[in-house]
């Protein structure tokens, strides 16, 4: 969600005067259609432009920022000389091979600004994991190679653990531990969760709490014990608890109906427990927490996010 309070300048003024002004790469058919679906709220009520504005009045836009035309630079919540920790907005992507905006570029234009970054040297941004487009949160990048080593041996060992915030169809238990079986397709794109083992397939674990409880969805923090290709949403979907937004695995008809464009997925807290007696035993204990969260406005008018504070 992206908030505005009005300010005096735009007093007066209708709502799309103050859209036009505020967010310029905003598009006039962009703006009309969030307005037909009810995606902008002015003073917690849907909006349909004409709204008269007075300093102090709230806008509430329900839709990614690239949409919005808002700047998706992300945040560097954490670096030093070997690791960088960025909190990426949805609508960025991880990386990219042409040319677009990315996160690992943002990385590397930080590094050769400090004078870290030499290709021969093989000092360059290691990408430790992808976030899908539309996911928001943290991503870990390391400066060399030895510490994206370090850190995906950590991840395998389960000493890094990642922390998702999702809505949910349905209804969740309070807190769960999910057990299943998971492959990858031949294509490595899409993952097969099983009841039983089949030949290559690992055993997989997701646990997950309950934050709230809404009419149709929950919202839940996820945590995937092992590390497999889509494991919260795919693991979720299997146990008819699909990932709001998702399409692949989840609940097409209940996403088209709801608004829920995209997936409702924030990578939103990372804990190290990586030990002592190495070169990085100053990550032992660091979290991190990501300020990034994408939903659609779905998930709001159920009032899944009332009791949280972010």
């Amino acid at each position: 969600m992206i908030s505005y309070i009005v300010t005096k300048q735009h007093e007066k003024k209708d709502l799309y005067d103050l859209l036009e002004s505020v967010y310029p790469n905003f598009s006039i058919r962009d703006q009309d259609k969030a307005l037909k679906y009810g995606d902008i709220d002015f003073n917690g009520e849907r909006a349909d432009g004409t709204e008269h504005l007075k300093q102090g009045d709230r806008v509430d836009i329900f839709l990614p920022a690239d949409i919005v035309g808002i700047d998706l630079t992300p945040q560097i919540v954490y670096q030093d000389e070997n690791f960088v920790i960025v909190d990426k907005p949805a609508g960025l992507l991880s990386a990219s091979d042409y040319g677009e905006p990315n996160a690992v570029s943002l990385v590397e234009d930080c590094m050769k600004n400090q004078g870290e970054y030499n290709l021969n040297a093989l000092m360059v941004p290691y990408l430790v994991y992808n976030l899908e487009k539309d996911v928001s949160g943290l991503l870990i990048l390391s400066k060399h190679e030895e510490g994206y080593l370090f850190v995906m041996d950590a991840l395998n060992q389960r000493r890094i653990s990642k922390h998702f915030l999702c809505p949910v169809v349905g209804a969740t238990e309070d807190e769960d531990e999910l057990l299943a079986y998971y492959a990858k397709d031949k294509a490595l794109t899409n993952a097969r969760i099983l009841d039983k083992f089949q030949k290559g397939a690992k055993p997989i674990v997701t646990r997950y709490t309950t934050l709230a409880r809404g009419e149709t969805m929950s919202l839940i923090s996820a945590r995937p014990v092992t590390n497999g290709l889509h494991q919260v949403r795919a693991h979720m979907a299997y146990y008819d608890l699909p990932v709001l937004g998702d399409d692949q695995y989840g609940n097409r008809r209940f996403n088209r109906k709801s608004g829920a464009i995209g997936l409702a997925l924030c990578l939103k807290a990372l804990e190290f427990q990586t030990g002592k007696n190495h070169e990085y035993q100053y990550m032992n204990g660091k979290r991190f927490e990501s300020e990034q969260i994408s939903f659609p406005k779905c998930v709001y008018d159920e009032g899944l996010m009332d009791s949280l504070s972010f």
